[in-house]
C-alpha cells in the first residue's frame, strides 16, 4: 500500500459528503443542547406558576371559608340576641354564664 498523507485523507472525507454530514450533526447537536436548557427553564417556570396558582386558589378558598364562618357567626349572635330580648321582655331572667364561659358583659377586673 502507498504512503497516504494526512490532506488526502481529510480530501477524499470531506469530499465524500462527511463535511456535510458533520456540520448537520455538530449543528444539530447545538440545538438540541439549547432546547435541553430551554425545555428545563420552561419545565421550572411553569412548576413555579402552577404552584403559586395553588396557593392563590388555597387562599381564596380560606378566604372565602372565613368570610362564610363570620357571617355564620353574625347570624348566630343577632338569633342569640333576639331570642334574650325575647326572654328579657317576657320577665324571664337569664341564667349566668358557666365559670369557665368569659363574662363580655361584665368582665371582671382582674
Amino acid at each position: 500500500m502507498e504512503k497516504t498523507s494526512l490532506v488526502t485523507i481529510i480530501v477524499a472525507v470531506l469530499g465524500a459528503g462527511g463535511l456535510g454530514a458533520f456540520a448537520r450533526e455538530i449543528a444539530d447537536i447545538v440545538s438540541k443542547v439549547r432546547r435541553g436548557v430551554s425545555t428545563r427553564e420552561s419545565n421550572r417556570k411553569n412548576d413555579i406558576i402552577g404552584q403559586r396558582d395553588a396557593a392563590v386558589e388555597r387562599a381564596n378558598a380560606e378566604q372565602a371559608r372565613a368570610d362564610l364562618e363570620r357571617a355564620l357567626r353574625i347570624a348566630w349572635q343577632g338569633y342569640a340576641g333576639t331570642l334574650a330580648y325575647r326572654l328579657r321582655s317576657s320577665g324571664v331572667v337569664p341564667d349566668s354564664l358557666p365559670d369557665d364561659l368569659g363574662d363580655t358583659l361584665n368582665p371582671k377586673k382582674t
